[in-house]
Parts: C-alpha cells; structure tokens; sequence
C-alpha cells in the first residue's frame, strides 16, 4: 500500500476551505457567478471591480485578483485571448470553480499563453474542476511564483508548461477514468527550473506526448526545485506519436508510482544529476517492450564514500575489540551504481560511518603498573621520613585508560617508581654518634684506675707482703688530653698481672650437648681482657 503523501492532504484541505460559504472565507468580496470573458471588446480598456476584488490593465494585459472568490458553474470562469500573453496576478487567498475548464482561451499561438504570479510567496490561486475537462488548457503555461493549487482535471498546453518558483499542487486522483486525470500534459514540453512541483495523478503525473507539437526534442526538462509525483500509470511519461526525449540535470525528484520514468516513443532519456527517491516506485526507470529507447546515466557521487573509506581504512585494528563490523562494511562498497542509485552509495557510507562510531578501543596495558603499585603499597610508610610522593603517585593511578593512551599509563608507571626510589629512611632511635665526650671519657678512666688499684692490692696480699716496687705515676692532666680510644686502651708492655680473684664466669643454665676435645680452645680462668685500663704494677716475686 502507498503511504498517503502530505502534500495531497494539504491540497485537500486547501480545496475544502475555498469550498466553504464566501461569507466565512472570502467576506471582503462579493462572489462572482459569471464569466470574465478577457477577449470582449471592452476589455481593450481598463476595467475594475472592487466589490468581487479584481481589476483589468489592457495595456500589459495583466488581470489581478485580491481574494476573489468566482463560481461560475459549466462556464469558465475566466477566459484569456489565446493570441496574446496574459498575465494573472494574485495576492492573498483567491477561489476559482467551475464545472468545466476554470481557465479557457479563444485561439492559439506558439509563444503566447498564461503567467501565473503570487504577489507573495503566501499568496495563493485555488481552481477546482469539477467536471472531468481540463482545469486549464492554454497554449502555454508559465507558474511563475505564489502558491498554485489545481483539483480536478490536468493542466493542459499545446506547447510548454513551465515551473519557475512557484509552489504547484496538482490533485487528479478523482478524475474518471477517460477523462483528464494527468497532472502536467504538453504536447510539446515540461520544464521545472525551481519551486515545488507536488502531483497525485489517476494517469500520469507528467505527460509529454508530442502530438502535433513542434520542437522542442527535449521534451522533459528538471534543472531544480522538487519534484514529488504519485501516478497509476506513470510518474514521468515521455513520448507518444513524436520524439520527446528527457535531461534530467538537478532537482530533489520523489517518484511514488508504480512505473517511475517511463519512455515510450523516443530516444533518451539523459540523467546527468539531481537527487532521486524511489523506494515506492516498483520500476523507477522502465522503457516500453517496443521502443529502442535507453536511459543514460551519469556515475552516482561517491566523494562522501570515499572520505569515509579513506578514514575507516587509516584505522589500525589492533587498536579495537572486534573491528569486523567495520570490515563488512567496507567489504560491500559497489562502484558500479549510477546517479539514480545515489541513496544506495549513500547507505554504503552510512554504513561505514557507523561502523567506525561503533568501534571500542582495547584496555591499555597495565602489568608495570600492577607491578608498581604492589612493590609501593608493600613499603611501610612509618620508616620513610616523607611517603607524600608516594601517596601522591598511588593516588593518580586511573584504569580507564585505553591502548591509544598508553603513554599516560607508562606515565603514572614512572611517577610511582621515581617516589620510591627518592624515599629516605628515618634514623634508628637506639643509634649512638661514633664520638664519646668528656665527661664519658673521665668516667671510664676513673674506672680503669680503681680496677687497677683493685688488682695490685690483691697481688700484694697473695704472699702476705706487700711490694715495695714504686708504681709508676700517672699524671691526670695527660690523661685528659688523650682521646678516649687512647685511655681506654693498655700499653702493649703493661699487661696486667694474673689475680687470685678470677672473674665471676656468666651463669650457665643449660649444659653444652657437645663437648670439644681439645683443650687448647678453652679459654684459662686467668685470663684477663686486654681492654683493662692503667699499670697494674705487677712485681710478683
């Protein structure tokens, strides 16, 4: 099923309104129930009528019309000397019905017809048909600007029609079979240069048939504007007892149809730009089983492709978790569509777009880190003067980041072993400087005297006698200027003498579980330690 376009459902509001009670909608002007026939003879002057809203200048031959509202029945409501151009002006909203051609002429010339202006781009002329004629039917046709909406029968030429910047609606969806239910008919051309051309037809939306036309050869033309066309029969059809080939060269072109472009009596159809939509159309490009016609295509645009090839392709895979969505992509570009195919190229780059947006980086690499971190939070903080760096280093780590970003792991990495590495360690608490001072000095001598008095009185009480050998004099002064490793020290010719008294042995409360043989490891009982400070004055006899 067709989706229902909006533009036919604005047409059909737009006609509904102007159907209404002039009272409602066109209140300023009187209705007008007959004829405006532009080729009587008093037309050769200026005429007005205020009270129906129009107004007549013979000299340019322009009719305008301010928010007229004309029904006139079976008769037309207007009625143009087909030997002369004629100009329509309209401003605000104007209403035309009839049950035959709402525009008619008298005669026929090659280059003269009908120009359709809005004053503005609001302004807007509605012609209703309600017959199954044609609701115009000119020599030719030229939509200049404004806002043109036709219900009923086709708008028909001898000649060309002609889209400059106007805004064309075009409803014949309605219309009997057998009578005029094309959109756009033209014996000799159709020509969008601009604007916006919306058309539901019953037959086709445009036809270029070419009876007794004369040139042009080109029969369809679309430079610009958009174009948005729903037919039974054909969207586009070009060529009927006379050569009417197509150029298609810009424009936004919507084909809802059916049949899109189809070519029946003719040689070509040239499509050399433009945008075209035709995913309703179940032929967009058909020729007739009998005619030697061709489409000829220009190379779809594949710049935008070829950008997102170029980036997806500079991309290293490595970097990513699974990169296959993007390879598939790549995998399905096809060069070969042409012009009329460009929503397809269009996809393909979507496509890898989105792929490459999907992408997810892989981890960074974070074992040195690990390793990092572990040795430091191994460390005691309370035997470091200041572990801040540290704290400061642990602190910063962040596991966020991705393979692309290694070197701020490798970063932080550096900053936890450079805290490590300038840590220093507190002093001990138990350590002693290597200098002893004076007073400790003073103390240890006076220690090593009395040890040495000790020792020489219990030698002198060993025989009962006492020694009458003077003991050498020891000047205090010459003792004090001597370093405390000096004092503390004999000299090597003033061993002391052996005592009867041995020195207390420290207490033993386990006994050895092996004994040594060899007596000469034994330490003797009267052995003194060398480190015995003074003169013992030994003189044992």
């Amino acid at each position: 099923m067709k989706k229902t376009r909006i533009f036919s459902t604005m047409l059909a509001t737009v006609i509904c309104m102007a159907s209404l009670p002039a009272i409602n909608v066109f209140a300023a002007n009187q209705q007008r129930t007959t004829t405006l026939d532009l080729t009587v003879a008093g037309f050769q002057n200026d005429q007005k009528n205020e009270d129906e809203g129009w107004s007549w200048d013979a000299a340019t031959s322009t009719l305008t019309l301010d928010n007229v509202d004309f029904s006139t029945a079976k008769k037309s409501c207007v009625i143009v000397d087909g030997e002369k151009v004629t100009n329509i002006v309209f401003s605000g909203d104007n209403k035309m019905t009839s049950g035959t051609t709402v525009i008619s002429r008298k005669g026929s010339a090659k280059d003269t017809g009908v120009v359709l202006s809005g004053k503005t781009k609001d302004s807007v002329l509605n012609l209703e048909e309600t017959g199954n004629l044609p609701v115009m039917d000119q020599p030719n046709v030229t939509f200049e600007s404004g806002t043109v909406n036709a219900k009923g029968g086709a708008v028909i030429t001898l000649y060309s029609i002609k889209v400059m910047d106007a805004t064309l609606n075009i409803d014949t969806s309605e219309v009997a079979d057998g009578g005029w239910n094309d959109g756009l008919y033209a014996n000799g051309s159709v020509e969008i240069y601009g604007g916006d051309v919306n058309i539901n037809a019953g037959r086709a939306g445009i036809l270029v048939v070419g009876i007794g036309a004369p040139e042009p050869k080109t029969g369809l033309i679309i430079k610009d504007g958009k174009v948005d066309i729903n037919a039974k029969l054909a969207d586009i059809y070009l060529g009927t007892d006379n050569i009417k080939n197509g150029l298609i060269s810009g424009g936004d072109i919507t084909l809802g149809g059916d049949i899109g472009i189809f070519l029946n009596d003719c040689e070509k159809c040239e499509i050399k730009g433009g945008t075209f939509h035709t995913d309703e159309c179940e032929k967009p490009f058909a020729v007739h089983r009998d005619s030697s016609a061709v489409f000829e295509y220009a190379k779809a645009d594949y710049t935008e492709l070829d950008k997102a090839e170029e980036a997806a392709k500079a991309l290293n895979k490595d970097n990513y978790v699974d990169f296959t969505a993007v390879e598939k992509a790549l995998e399905a570009i096809d060069r070969t569509k042409n012009l009329t195919q460009q929503s397809d190229v269009d996809k393909m780059t979507n496509d890898i777009n989105d792929a490459v947006e999907a992408l997810v980086y892989k981890s960074a690499d974070y074992t040195e880190l690990d390793k990092a971190e572990k040795a430091a939070k191994a460390l005691n903080k309370d035997d470091y003067e200041d572990f801040s760096e540290v704290e400061k280093a642990l602190a910063a780590i962040d596991r966020t980041k991705n393979i692309t970003e290694q070197a701020d792991v490798d970063a932080m990495v550096k900053a936890i072993n450079d805290a490590v590495a300038n840590l220093v360690k507190k002093t001990p608490a138990s350590s002693q400087p290597d200098s002893v001072s004076s007073s400790d000095a003073s103390s240890d001598m006076s220690s090593s005297a009395s040890d040495s008095s000790s020792s020489d009185s219990k030698s002198d009480k060993k025989d009962g006698s006492y020694s009458t050998k003077p003991r050498e004099t020891i000047d205090p002064e010459a003792r004090e200027t001597e370093t405390p490793e000096e004092t503390a020290k004999p000299k090597a010719t003033k061993k002391p003498v052996v005592t009867a008294t041995p020195k207390a042995e420290p207490e033993i409360t386990e006994p050895p579980t092996t004994i040594d043989d060899d007596p000469s490891d034994v330490p003797s009982d009267n052995t003194q330690p060398d480190d015995v400070g003074g003169d013992t004055g030994d003189d044992t006899e």
